[in-house]
């Protein structure tokens, strides 16, 4: 047996697809749900603050 028909035989089948794209969220799992617009507000209120950190204005120091 080549070792390609071995590596085809040992490997786990490919998830299938739909249109080519891949569906990661089919189940709906306990537990907080974040918007998109609150990770898009959180994001930028944590990129203000280590601006703020790393600038000479910096009330810390």
């Amino acid at each position: 047996m080549s070792m390609r028909q071995q590596k085809k035989k040992d490997s786990a089948p490919m998830p299938s697809t739909g249109a080519g794209l891949m569906r990661y969220f089919d189940e709906e799992l306990p537990g907080r749900k974040i918007s998109a617009n609150g990770t898009l507000i959180f994001t930028a209120v944590l990129i203000a603050f280590v601006i703020l950190l790393n600038s000479p204005a910096n009330p810390f120091k």
